[in-house]
């Protein structure tokens, strides 16, 4: 089966690869096509994340072809560290807390305070304006906050049309980028959603 999804708005491309998936019978193969980074990054983790086996192939045209095989994976366990995480998601939709200068403040106060905390949120999504804050400058402190807490195992989203939309599709420097699907996922597979 074939799936084209380029030039589509997030999160269509997941939304069409799940359907194709669950559509799809066993011992098949599903061919997508993408023409944008976030589509690509986002389909992949879908997939993987669903248990699937896949490879992906650069284009000349600039589009990936990601080809995923159904009923042959082979899926390894992973270790789970329940015991350093919180089934929680530190939901950000601003890079300040408040205002200004001191809301600025704030949020970095407030993430490099998870770092003391003795269990830590699973996931951190960020969306509208606090995907300035994955793509704040290198030295800037909230990026190495937020790579302290990426290297305890907090897995870190900027959304990827928020992204697109401030122009900041290539200047993230922590985390991955995520899609509207999988955060709505996020937050009600969680067992609460914490919001600054």
């Amino acid at each position: 089966m074939k799936l084209d999804c380029c030039n589509l708005a997030c999160p269509e491309p997941v939304l069409q690869t799940k359907k194709a998936l669950e559509n799809l019978p066993e011992n098949a193969i599903l061919e997508i096509l993408v023409n944008s980074t976030a589509s690509k990054e986002n389909v992949i983790r879908f997939v993987q994340n669903a248990g699937y086996d896949l490879r992906s192939e650069e284009q000349e045209d600039g589009k990936t072809l990601i080809i995923v095989l159904k009923g042959f994976a082979c899926s390894v366990a992973k270790e789970e560290q329940e015991d350093l995480f919180l089934n929680k998601v530190l939901f950000l939709k601003s890079d300040q807390v408040g205002e200004g200068e001191l809301g600025s403040r704030l949020v970095v106060g407030f993430l490099k305070s998870l770092l003391e905390l003795p269990k830590l949120p699973r996931r951190i999504a960020c969306v509208n304006r606090a995907v300035y804050l994955t793509t704040a400058d290198e030295d800037a402190p909230v990026i190495e906050v937020l790579k302290q807490l990426e290297a305890k195992g907090v897995e870190i989203y900027s959304c990827g049309v928020c992204l697109e939309f401030y122009g900041l599709q290539q200047a993230l420097k922590v985390g991955k980028i995520g899609n509207a699907y999988s955060t709505v996922e996020m937050l009600f597979n969680s067992e609460g959603t914490i919001s600054l």
